[in-house]
């Protein structure tokens, strides 16, 4: 292997980690996007953690597609030097193209979703008062045939003999 190849990858690696910087960024920009109820913000750990998961194993892929598995010492000190470059340098410039992002493309996208969250409900809420509505004169009815039922025959008791 010749110099130039060890430091195209050594570029790489610290491309990746400059890579994984901003995409855990901006994976805790659109977790913090969402309302603060949502289940997203509730399991924000879990999905974070996953997130870091994958990107492990896509950093393994990268690794193995660009080196044939030959893993050495200094592609992690690559990749944490990556991800000190992302916060020092590059993170208010990719953080705010983040934000422009996620207000262009994830807040529409979730008010759509409780916009016909919202829909459905009052659809539901309508059907159902309509059921109650016809329904009501016959629970009208059945309630007051069962009270004067219950009425007549309450002198009737029902006694188990003891044995």
């Amino acid at each position: 292997m010749i110099v130039s190849e060890q430091f195209v990858q050594l570029l790489v690696m610290v491309l990746s980690g400059i890579a994984v910087g901003f995409i855990i960024d901006s994976v805790r920009l659109i977790v913090f996007s969402t309302p603060k109820r949502s289940s997203l913000r509730k399991w924000m750990m879990v999905f974070e953690l996953l997130t870091w998961i994958l990107l492990g194993g896509l950093t393994y892929y990268l690794l193995f597609w660009l080196k044939d598995g030959a893993w050495r010492a200094y592609d992690p000190l690559a990749q944490i030097a990556g991800i000190f470059l992302y916060q020092t340098f590059f993170q208010t410039f990719l953080r705010f193209i983040a934000r422009i992002l996620v207000n262009i493309t994830w807040r529409p996208f979730w008010f759509i979703v409780r916009l016909i969250i919202a829909i459905i409900r009052q659809i539901l809420k309508i059907v159902i008062n309509v059921c109650m509505f016809v329904l009501r004169p016959f629970v009208k009815i059945y309630s007051y045939l069962s009270n004067t039922f219950y009425k007549k025959f309450k002198f009737i008791k029902y006694n188990k003999k003891q044995q």
